[in-house]
This record gives C-alpha cells, structure tokens and sequence, in this order.
C-alpha cells in the first residue's frame, strides 16, 4: 500500500453501501502505509457491526485517537477486541472530564465518556497516552494536542457544560483534538466535532506545520452552531484561503450547514458519511 485512505466507520447518516447503518456519532480510520489508527468510535451501535460489515479487523489496530470526551465518540470503545499486547489511545488529558449537556431550563444531562479508565484498561488493555501539545503519533500522523481559539467568529453551544468543584461551567473543551495526516497528495485534516473551532484548527496546523494548503478537511465541523450566517461565511472563506481541496463534511456539520458548503464547493464538496473512503 502506498497511498492513504481514511474511511467513516460511523457517521449520523449510512453512505451508500449495503449493511452499513448510521448513528448519531463519529468514527474514522485511517490506514496508512505505515500504521493503522481509528479516530473515534461512536457511541457503540454501530462501530462492530459496520467494521465488520467493511472487513475492517478492529483487532489489528495500530492505536485509537479519542478527539474529545463526548459519549458519540468514545461509546464504541468496548467494542473494541480485548488483545494481548497493549492498545495505545491518544487523547488529550481532559478527556475524562464530567461532560453535561444542560439546556436553559433543564436540568444537566451526563454526556461524557462512558467508560473509567480503569475500566479500559483492564478490559481492552488500553494504555492511555495523554498530549496536552501538538505531537506525532505515528509516521506522518500529527496530534493537535490543545488548540488556541484565535477567532472569535467561531461557533460555540452555551448548553455544554463541565462539572467541576464550582458547579456547572461552560465546557472551555481543552480536550477537543484533530489530526493531521501527511499523504501523497498532501495534508489531510481529520476532525471529530472540532469544538475548538474549525478556522482555528486550521490556523493551528499550518502554524505548526508550515503548511499552507490542505488535500482535504474530513469530519465533524461544528459549523451547524453557527449563531449568525456571516459566522458560517468566515469559515468558507478560510477554506479558500488554505485552498482545500475536498471538504468532506460529517455529524455535527448540520443539515443547513451542508447545504451552503455545498452550494459553495460543489465539487470540491463530500458528504463523509458511514462507508464512505477516500484514497491520497
């Protein structure tokens, strides 16, 4: 193998391909000529069934990256083989965080990882590898580590909460984390829900990297949060600016958001749902 493909194991919406299903959630792996990484691992309906429904072997990974610690993203770690030898998961440190959703009015509703480390640990022999910073991980494979919000545009959901000694606080989201994966045709971004804010992740790679086009930004995007439409119309802008090539939309992009992504790109958009790949 000598190329790149990153693959949407779980997404809200089932691509077309036969037995895949769909759920609210976000997992994708990455096979490289090097190394073998899922990103993430819904919140555990459809991770075995559709890896199997790929002929993808969860038991042969390489690692895990955990992007943050929302229960759709960290739910399917159980469905994970149990092996011998040790499973790497990259995260950052926050990852275990008490994550509530509380909406004006309601009461806070847990949300976070559903699963102790411990409990990972000893079950699936998972071996937790924490970055605070921007860090390789693998060959051509880069951990975001925490990421500077520097726009101010970016969209945020004032219903995420942490709990914490003080009570109930915006979730500042220390954890959210992405990858860059360098490939032949050039950087890819992968994201889960990018809370950070997407702008603000790509600002981050390049800063960190030098790199000022990407091949391809795949994943969640956050951008169906938006509080204004000139919000959404900044974000676009940044896309052109770093010239992405593909803009492969998933989960928490939003129907709305989609639609004027893809009334903008056109071809340069995808909607990257369970099933879908694509090869670099």
């Amino acid at each position: 193998m000598t190329h790149t493909r990153i693959t949407i194991i779980c997404e809200n919406r089932a691509h077309m391909a036969r037995d895949i299903m769909g759920e609210h959630g976000f997992a994708a792996l990455i096979k490289t000529p090097d190394t073998c990484l899922l990103m993430d691992t819904g919140q555990g309906l459809g991770l075995a069934h559709n890896a199997k429904a790929m002929k993808i072997d969860l038991a042969a990974l390489d690692g895990v990256v955990i992007s943050h610690g929302h229960f759709d993203h960290t739910g399917g770690l159980m469905q994970i083989p149990a092996r011998e030898r040790p499973l790497p998961i990259h995260a950052h440190p926050d990852l275990f965080a008490a994550k509530y959703v509380m909406p004006k009015g309601e009461p806070p509703t847990y949300i976070g990882i559903p699963f102790s480390q411990t409990a990972l640990e000893e079950t699936i022999n998972a071996r937790f590898e924490f970055h605070s910073d921007f860090t390789d991980i693998a060959p051509g494979v880069f951990f975001s580590g925490q990421v500077p919000r520097t726009w101010s545009f970016e969209p945020s959901d004032d219903r995420l909460v942490t709990e914490t000694s003080d009570g109930f606080v915006p979730d500042p989201f220390k954890d959210d984390a992405s990858l860059l994966i360098e490939t032949p045709t050039g950087p890819v971004i992968l994201t889960g829900c990018a809370h950070s804010g997407i702008v603000n992740i790509m600002e981050h790679f390049a800063q960190k990297t030098g790199h000022q086009t990407f091949s391809a930004v795949i994943g969640g995007t956050h951008l169906g949060f938006v509080n204004d439409p000139a919000q959404l119309e900044q974000a676009m802008d940044a896309f052109d600016k770093f010239k992405v090539r593909t803009i492969a939309v998933s989960h928490c992009t939003g129907n709305e958001a989609a639609a004027r992504l893809f009334h903008r790109f056109k071809n340069r958009f995808a909607f990257a749902g369970a099933g879908w790949h694509m090869d670099f």
